[in-house]
């Protein structure tokens, strides 16, 4: 397969297998370029479009990347499927290969692999894409890159002895980079070393002035001592005082936040680094401690258990003049936590007899000193923590790594405890038992001195910090998936000896001790490892806190009408989508099973509004047999059996509707439904002649009780199902009168369906113009819903209109991308039809074929997709060479369509295609 490299340190370069590439376009450079800096990671559309046309209202910016895409493409000729779309985005099977090898020289950090990368460069970073809107700044980034390689190789010079023979060069970078603090000491250095101190000084001076007169702020106390050491006459160069414990592996991960607390210590006096236990603040500080160029010293307070211990421990580190000795050092308090009232007020003592020490603190909770600055150690980036696992383990990247690191929120002690467990269990092995994820990282790191060396350690030392109400409030909480506000909290952990009153304190002294954190709202949320440790915990009591849960996910929803106004009330749904879905789940087989129903039935237009018929079926399938009285009942099968005619499952459908039949025989309501599910099912079979009749009946129905929802409903299904049935005039006719009712509800989903489906009857009449207006208004209200389905729909009707406009090409690329996002149930079926015809007409027959198969293979009888499979195959057979074949076909599905009374044009005219060839 032939290898795309890309080169940006210079003009943008582009080869495939050693052969240069022209792009002649600048914004075909552009895509390069921007996705090679993604190195493989997908990046968005609306990303894209803001990096390659800045900040500007651009219409569909979806469609010109597309095209964009597409011309790359035919540049790019054999290397074009290097260039991919995911969900995510778009994706480029390519990295910045010089970009690349000018980092890993400058982690190498040898003089030889230094040179090597300053030759890569070729002039200016994308010097040729300066003027597009992401091109500047990343350009200068790059080219950062070199001054931070050539800074590199002048420090190898300087620390193997070098002096005053680096003077020009360190002279012209640093007059070029005037505020580089590091470049002018190195420059002072090499002056010192030749003899030259005023001239050093006359630097540091510098330095000092533009310092304060342009940022504001003081030399480094590296430079402050630099400039006393060279005042006094001193030997420069010598490695500072350092007492730290052994790290024992690499440091993986952190470089920046390392870079970062370095940088703060040398401008602030005292910085705390919290976070929950397993996050790693003891190594990051420990890594921090070894690139400071000032005495260290390290206090670990893990074995220390009374206040008046820290003292002693201080002077056994630091000796008795303990004072004298921290002066212009740093004093590292490790593991504060547990004795954080006497740890803040030594810190505070040492800050005030001292005047150029400074201290850097670990702890879950902050010190409360005046002039603290508390930095949060979070989960690591996601690909960092896939490198640190392959790392300890010596395991490839994978799908498998990420989703370990993922089980284990990418905390650095999970990552690490879980590349152990590779010693005995292959990666797939482990992925598929991380369910259990603290039982398994309970074992510890070998030959650990660590004082969290399992995650379950880490999870019950913080635990036994805990009194009995903040005991209860972490392990209650556990049941929440996806975060939760004070008012949930309150209606589900307050009851048992928790007061109501009590709940938002605890909350607030949690998310001090970095159990829990807490996000705009403020909604509070628990990492999934210490969630899994909380409901641990909570065995004793977990049926009771899980039907509490249950309750206010009921009264939640309840109080919630979709249909009132959809875009607000389903943006509140989503927020709580996660726990309504773990309240519905963990309900099935137990005494919550019949509220689980309940509460399922209540979802309803909530699932329809987002289009999640897959998850709805699966819910239903887990609690549908739950004790509930009959017309609860009746609501379950109905709905339960739309779902499954959604996904294809219409034999089961048609089973779930019969046994809700007989209970609703007394309620209009019930019967409304069952006969407007009925209609639905029957379109979903292909029998649009018995979708008119069921239609037909419910409609008469909810004309009589004068239900304006259900009228609006069943006329658009009566409408769909004439369609198909070929009858167009009553089909539009049908759908104008029940958008017009939805308009008059502000019923914004029943709409914005209602707009799809006028939209197919005026595509299956020709009239292109009329649909894309409607499947227009209908996208906006699809995506102000979060509608998966109706984008997906929307989508179709664009294709479909290229397909009527022979734009063979641009039909397909469509129905790739609507494929590529579609939900099931948003006809994926006739999506697959559809691209099959395309790629017949394009004359790519094999993959017509694969997606005729696929479109087949959707439902468990032969239904619409079926029907509109049979004309596709025909096509298929005679451009094949087979037209016995073709013939056939076409004889037994034209006998098909008239048995069933089908007759949507859209099929029909390509089975008179085949009969007229």
């Amino acid at each position: 397969m032939p290898t795309l490299a890309v080169r940006l340190l210079g003009p943008v370069d582009v080869r495939v297998s050693d052969v240069t590439i022209t792009l002649d376009r600048p914004l075909e450079r552009a895509l390069v370029a921007r996705l090679a800096l993604a190195r493989g990671v997908a990046v968005s559309d609306e990303r894209l479009a803001r990096d390659l046309w800045g900040d500007v209202d651009l219409a569909r910016p979806r469609e010109r990347l597309r095209v964009l895409a597409s011309r790359l493409r035919a540049n790019l000729g054999d290397a074009a499927t290097a260039l991919s779309r995911t969900g995510a985005g778009y994706v480029l099977d390519a990295s910045p290969s010089d970009v690349v090898a000018a980092e890993a020289a400058l982690s190498d950090g040898s003089r030889e692999a230094i040179t090597q990368a300053l030759a890569l460069w070729r002039g200016d970073s994308l010097a040729d894409l300066r003027a597009v809107p992401f091109g500047f700044a990343e350009g200068e980034r790059l080219d950062a890159l070199r001054v931070d390689l050539r800074v590199a190789l002048l420090a190898v010079s300087l620390d193997a002895g070098a002096g005053i023979e680096l003077r020009a060069e360190l002279e012209e970078l640093a007059g070029e980079h005037p505020l580089h603090e590091r470049l002018s000491c190195m420059l002072a250095l090499s002056l010192y070393r030749g003899g030259r101190q005023a001239d050093a000084l006359a630097v540091l001076s510098r330095l000092r002035t533009r310092l304060s007169d342009e940022l504001g702020v003081d030399p480094a106390p590296e430079t402050v001592s630099m400039e006393l050491q060279i005042l006094r006459q001193e030997a420069l160069g010598g490695a500072p005082r350092r007492r730290l414990p052994a790290a024992g592996t690499t440091f993986l991960g952190r470089d920046a936040d390392r870079a970062a607390v370095a940088e703060r210590l040398s401008v602030t006096r005292l910085v705390t680094l919290t976070g929950v236990a397993g996050s790693g603040k003891t190594r990051l500080a420990l890594e921090v401690a070894r690139v400071l160029e000032r005495p260290v010293v390290w206090l670990d307070l893990t074995a220390v258990r009374a206040e008046d211990e820290i003292l002693p421990a201080l002077i056994a580190e630091a000796g008795e003049d303990y004072l004298a000795e921290l002066e212009g050092a740093v004093l590292v308090v490790d593991n504060a936590e547990h004795v954080l009232p006497a740890a803040s007020a030594v810190v505070s003592e040492l800050l005030s007899h001292t005047g150029k020490l400074s201290i850097l603190a670990t702890s879950q909770r902050p010190l409360l000193v005046e002039g603290e600055e508390v930095r949060h150690v979070g989960a690591l980036p996601s690909a960092a923590a896939a490198l640190l696992f392959c790392d300890r383990s010596g395991a490839e990247p994978s799908a498998e790594v990420d989703a370990i690191c993922a089980a284990v929120d990418h905390l650095p002690l999970g990552v690490e405890l879980a590349a152990g467990l590779t010693r005995t269990l292959s990666v797939p092995q482990l992925a598929r038992r991380l369910d259990d994820r603290l039982r398994l990282l309970v074992g510890g790191l070998r030959g650990s001195r660590q004082r969290h060396s399992s995650l379950r350690a880490a999870l019950d030392w913080s635990h036994e910090l805990l009194d009995d109400v903040q005991q209860a409030v972490l392990r209650r909480a556990g049941v929440f998936l996806g975060g939760w506000t004070l008012e949930a909290a309150e209606d589900v952990l307050a009851f048992d000896g928790l007061d109501v009153a009590d709940v938002a304190a605890t909350l607030t002294e949690l998310a001090d001790r970095n159990l829990i954190s807490v996000s705009e709202g403020p909604r509070f949320r628990m990492l999934e490892t210490v969630r899994h440790y909380a409901l641990d915990k909570l065995r004793a009591e977990d049926e009771v806190v899980r039907a509490r849960h249950l309750a206010w996910c009921s009264g939640f929803v309840a109080a919630r009408d979709v249909r009132a106004d959809a875009a607000a009330v389903m943006g509140e749904l989503y927020a709580e989508w996660p726990n309504l879905l773990c309240a519905l789940e963990s309900a099935a087989g137990t005494p919550r099973a019949g509220d689980g129903l309940r509460l399922a039935v209540a979802m309803q237009d909530a699932w329809m509004v987002r289009g999640l018929v897959v998850q709805a079926a699966r819910v239903y399938e887990d609690l549908i047999d739950a004790p509930v009285p009959d017309d609860v009942r009746a609501l379950a099968l109905c709905n339960y059996g739309f779902f499954c005619t959604q996904i294809g499952r219409l034999s089961l459908a048609t089973l779930l509707l019969d046994r809700a039949a007989p209970l609703a025989v007394d309620d209009d309501m019930l019967t409304i439904r069952v006969l407007y599910y009925r209609a639905i099912t029957e379109i979903q079979r292909g029998r649009p002649a018995q979708a008119v009749s069921w239609a037909e009946r419910g409609y008469a129905v909810a004309e009589r009780i004068e239900h304006t929802t259900y009228i609006s409903a069943l006329g658009c299904a009566l409408a769909i199902a004439q369609m198909y049935a070929g009858d167009l005039d009553g089909s539009l006719r049908n759908h104008l009168a029940a958008n017009a009712l939805d308009r008059s509800l502000s019923d914004e989903h029943g709409l914005a369906r209602g707009l799809v489906n006028e939209s197919m009857t005026l595509l299956s009449g020709g009239d292109s113009a009329g649909a894309l207006a409607r499947a227009d208004e209908a996208e906006a209200l699809s995506e102000r819903l979060g509608d998966a389905i109706g984008a997906t729909h929307v989508g179709m009707i664009r294709a479909r209109a290229a397909l009527l406009a022979d734009r063979f090409d641009e039909a397909a690329d469509r129905l790739r991308t609507v494929l590529g996002h579609a939900e099931a149930g948003a006809d994926t079926g006739l999506l697959r039809v559809d691209l099959a015809y395309a790629l017949v007409r394009l004359g790519d027959l094999t993959e017509a074929a694969e997606e005729l198969a696929l479109a087949a293979s959707v439902s468990d009888e032969q239904d619409l997709t079926w029907l509109a499979v049979q004309p596709v195959s025909a096509i298929l057979a005679a451009q094949e060479g087979d037209l016995a074949r073709a013939g056939e076909i076409a004889a037994a599905a034209r006998a098909e369509f008239a048995a069933r009374g089908f007759g949507w044009p859209f099929t029909v005219d390509r089975l008179e295609a085949v009969e007229g060839a």
